[in-house]
Parts: structure tokens; sequence; C-alpha cells
């Protein structure tokens, strides 16, 4: 049945081959959150809180590291979303580099939040709202590890729940935040209020077909979590419509796809395989943004406007 499953780029028809849980471990229908210190109202069906926060700008704790010598240490809090969520980092400031080494607890399968949510990624987020990408969030059960750096001094950190590690927007799946910690948090450090727009719930689409399962996916399965990313980037960006604005970019993610998964029933390759699943992941959302501006700009120039339609913007761009 695996076999039958390398001809095909749709993400339905592996998720349907899951067996669905109990609705115990259901998705949490949560639109957005507000940080601790102003939650948002909620209710509870069927023992799941449901938050009824609209807007998705967010007021986000930011530190000015400034250049100084040694290390400071902040911590992590987990969101309404996932509360149990916590963490630290150790952040340098070098002369032209901020290094980050971050360790986060309580994680769970992002998908846990929705079908289409798939991993999670670290965010910088400047005082005038500029996401950064730092990198993604591989848990090893509950917990993660991971050191990146950047070239940003003054930033907010969160993590997020992304369909894939390459996204250049953050969602407003929020489940961490940054906070300083008074007893641990040393040197000449200025929060500010880093205002970011987050992507909404809804903004890469309905990309499946069916009722997918609902199974937890974490990176033991015997389909490689990087796998499950690369067909949920070439669906996104073919509901962007890369295969018309897009075709060239489109083709090379469709096919490094293909090869990934001509390679599933080969152990011996799993490294292989996960290297072409990125790669199509990288491209997909490389056509997905041509695609959008493409449209965006045939959509100004014939004088109209896409209703609902988010603003087209990549990682160093700032974002209103």
């Amino acid at each position: 049945m695996r076999k039958m499953l390398c001809s095909t780029l749709t993400i339905a028809s592996i998720f349907l081959m899951l067996p669905a849980l109990g609705s115990a471990q259901e998705p949490n229908p949560a639109t957005t959150y507000q940080w601790p210190q102003n939650k948002p109202s909620m209710e509870v069906s069927n023992g799941v809180p449901v938050y009824k926060i609209q807007v998705v700008g967010r007021d986000i704790p930011a530190i000015n590291y400034f250049h100084r010598s040694g290390k400071t240490e902040i911590g992590f809090a987990g969101t309404p979303l996932l509360p149990e969520a916590k963490g630290t980092a150790e952040v340098e400031s070098h002369l032209g580099r901020t290094s980050i080494h971050a360790k986060f607890k309580g994680l769970k399968p992002a998908n846990a939040f929705g079908v289409e949510y798939l991993t999670y990624v670290l965010w910088a987020i400047t005082p005038e709202g500029r996401p950064v990408n730092l990198g993604e969030v591989l848990p090893d059960g509950t917990e993660a590890e991971m050191t990146v750096t950047t070239d940003l001094q003054s930033f907010g950190l969160i993590v997020t729940a992304e369909p894939y590690f390459a996204v250049t927007m953050p969602s407003d799946a929020v489940v961490l935040q940054n906070q300083v910690l008074p007893d641990k948090t040393q040197g000449i450090i200025q929060p500010v209020n880093a205002h970011a727009s987050l992507l909404p719930r809804g903004s890469y689409g309905l990309i499946t077909t069916g009722t997918p399962s609902r199974e937890l996916i974490t990176r033991n399965d015997q389909w490689p979590l990087e796998l499950y990313e690369a067909i949920n980037a070439v669906q996104i960006a073919e509901a962007a419509g890369a295969a018309k604005y897009a075709s060239d970019t489109f083709a090379t993610a469709k096919q490094e796809l293909q090869n990934a998964m001509d390679m599933q029933n080969h152990e011996s390759q799993r490294k292989q395989e996960i290297s072409y699943a990125r790669a199509a992941v990288q491209t997909a959302e490389d056509a997905r943004i041509i695609a959008l501006r493409k449209k965006a700009a045939e959509d100004q120039a014939q004088g109209r406007s896409v209703p609902g339609a988010q603003p087209v913007s990549d990682t160093n761009s700032p974002h209103p």
C-alpha cells in the first residue's frame, strides 16, 4: 500500500491511512491566544478550551541585549494554548551576531492544534514587528534543545506551531513566549513591546480532502516528519496557485517530493529521503511566495483586491 502512496502528492491520501484516535486527541480549536497577563475569555466545549479572541496582532515582550561580555538567561512561558510548556535560553551577544541556546519542555505533537500543523518554529520578533525564522524546534518526546544565531540585537522570542519548517510568517498558534527572569536575566536590558501580526487560522487554506485522521504525528513514525512537512508544503503551494504563477519552481518542488517518496521503502536511504523532503519544503515555500506576489501584482494591475488576502512578506521584510 505504501508503494501506491509514492505515486500521489495528496496529503489526505496519507493522513487517511492513519487510524483515527478518540476525541481526547482532537486538536485544540483555539483560534488565538492572549499573553498570560491578559488572558482571553474562555469557554469549554467537550472538555476542550475554546478561545474567543479574534484579533491577530500581539504585543510581545522584547529585550535589547546590547553588546556585553558573558551570557544572560531568559525564560519561556507557555501560552493558554499549551500552558504546561516552558523553557529557558542562554543568550550571548557577540560582535555582529547574537547566539541563543534554548531548551523547551512540555511540548506535544504540533498537529494537536489542527491537521495543518506539523512542526514548531522559533521566531525572533523585532520591536517593529519583523519576524525572523530562527529554525525548526524538533522535540525528542516532549523536550527540545537547539542553538541558533541571529544578527538582531533587540527582539522577542516566540515558538509557534507551523505546517512546515520553512514558513516566512508566524502563525497565531503561539505556544511559548520569552520572559525576563528577575534573578537570572543580567546586563543592561530594556524591555520593549514588539508588535507582531500573526497569520490567523485558515490562512493556508483547506488543503485536505475527506476527513483526515487526528493521529498525533511525531518524528518516531515510520514515515519521517520531514516527509509529512514536504507533502504539506507542496499542497499549500498548489492551493496558493503556484502551478500557474510559479510553474518551474513548483515543478522542482514536486520532483524533490517525489524523490523523497521514492526512497520511503529503503531504510538505508533515510538521510537522503529527509534531505529531498526538506529541499521540497523550501522550494515549495518559494513557489508559494512567488505565486502570492504575482497574484497580488495581477490583482493590483486589474484594480481589484482579494477579500481576506494576507499581505505578502518574506522573512526579512517588515510586516504591517
